[in-house]
């Protein structure tokens, strides 16, 4: 071994600042000694169940990405179970050399938290082997102690960022009562202001387990909508039938709708959400239905600043759960920049700001650059099962694993592309279409 690498190897660092400054420069050492082609140390990341690269040598700018290797292949599982070194010959994989063979070691820490992978030419020696494995062990050992203990976000109400909000609507509970009778609320508040998880919240402390379908958009021909409130009404019977911008339903779709929930004998429950309590067209029956058991909901930005701080830390805490950063907080700057932005989607543009903040910051810290960073980007969310948007639900999952992709390589479109599976030029088309560059 020789001496620079047998130094870094002695170093008295340990933990976190061992893998932050020697691994980089110490698996350099050892590929360029071992006359290696390529090599690559992959890692978890810390309170994440994410895996970055740690440390590379021989890539280049396009930097290394096996596609073999995507989590939850078989060569993957192969390689994350194996006590061996598992060898991929490079004529059975594409690999980054173009006359190369791998071969990889799991690294383990009481579980297995990432591999190392080598290309070579020919054969590798068993002293070769031996240097490697031990480096893979002292990784785990250095992994584990950069762990510190800490407690995780785990959140016991799935829709816990509106717990705050449902406090601050006046007439909510006196509606709740009376939806044991009625079976109809009509629940009425600006865009994006919670009023499908208010109905969801309300049908799941009534009806827990009982179905919920939400439709979007009604036939305009008079017969397939009543054939459609005939099918919607068997596959919803004893749950919850949900429908949209009732304000914008033709006097003929009114009065389909209001004959049915009076004469049909469905036996389950209504839900109507609109933007507004009536439409520029309205009938007298229908207005009834509207008028008959109504929630109204406030804005975002009415509310005191108190509350809403409080729902920005709960949807914050959520979001970084789900997107498995709990190591993440929020500046009291980042704060203030959120508690001061118009919201005229209310919780919509809100959770997406948060998500666009969660999924581009670099650092532990949010803070306001990462924020503004994506001001203009809506819809980052997959949408509720029950939405049958597929237009808006692929837009949503495409910027989602993009901002991923940003975050995981820093920016670098060449390697997102190509874990992105598409090509550059197709990658900055999307990027421009929704709105990333």
């Amino acid at each position: 071994m020789p001496p620079q690498a047998a130094s870094l190897f002695a170093s008295g660092q340990t933990g976190k600042e061992w893998m932050e400054t020697i691994l980089p420069s110490l698996w350099a050492e050892l590929c360029t000694e071992f006359e290696l082609a390529s090599g690559v140390v992959v890692l978890k990341a810390e309170d994440e169940d994410s895996f970055y690269e740690s440390a590379s040598f021989g890539y280049g700018e396009d930097g290394f990405y096996y596609s073999f290797l995507n989590r939850g292949s078989a060569q993957w599982e192969t390689l994350m179970t194996s006590r061996e070194p598992v060898f991929f010959s490079g004529k059975e994989f594409p690999l980054f050399g173009k006359s190369t063979n791998a071969m990889s070691i799991r690294i383990n820490a009481k579980e297995s938290i990432g591999f190392l992978l080598v290309e070579f030419e020919g054969e590798t020696s068993y002293s070769v082997l031996a240097l490697l494995s031990l480096f893979a062990e002292k990784i785990g050992k250095e992994w584990s102690g950069n762990k510190p203990p800490t407690d995780h976000f785990t959140p016991k109400d799935s829709d816990v960022s509106y717990l705050y909000f449902r406090d601050k609507i006046p007439n909510l509970e006196s509606a709740v009562q009376r939806f044991g009778s009625e079976r109809l609320v009509s629940i009425f508040g600006a865009p994006g202001s919670g009023k499908k998880s208010l109905a969801k919240w309300i049908h799941l402390n009534k009806f827990s387990g009982a179905p919920f379908l939400v439709v979007e958009s009604v036939p305009d021909h008079f017969g397939k909508f009543e054939k459609a409130l005939q099918e919607w009404g068997i596959e919803s019977n004893f749950g919850s039938l949900v429908f949209t911008n009732p304000e914008h339903f033709s006097l003929g779709q009114q009065q389909i709708l209001a004959d049915w929930w009076a004469k049909s004998g469905f036996k389950g429950n209504l839900f109507l959400l609109g933007d507004s309590n009536a439409s520029d067209e309205v009938l007298p029956e229908f207005v009834q239905m509207l008028r008959k058991n109504p929630v109204y909901l406030p804005s975002l930005n009415h509310l005191p600043k108190p509350t809403f701080s409080k729902i920005i830390h709960s949807i914050f805490q959520e979001l970084c759960h789900d997107q498995n950063r709990s190591d993440l907080t929020l500046s009291q700057a980042g704060e203030e920049e959120l508690l001061n932005r118009i919201y005229r989607e209310n919780f919509v543009e809100l959770r997406s700001a948060i998500l666009s903040g969660i999924l581009t910051c670099r650092t532990k810290m949010v803070d306001v650059p990462d924020l503004l960073a994506g001001r203009n980007r809506m819809d980052i969310e997959i949408p509720d099962a029950e939405d049958l948007d597929l237009r808006r639900g692929i837009e949503a999952l495409e910027r989602q694993k993009i901002l991923l992709a940003m975050r995981i390589f820093s920016g670098n479109q060449i390697r997102m592309a190509k874990a992105l599976g598409i090509s550059r030029g197709s990658l900055q088309y999307k990027m421009k279409q929704l709105g990333l560059m």
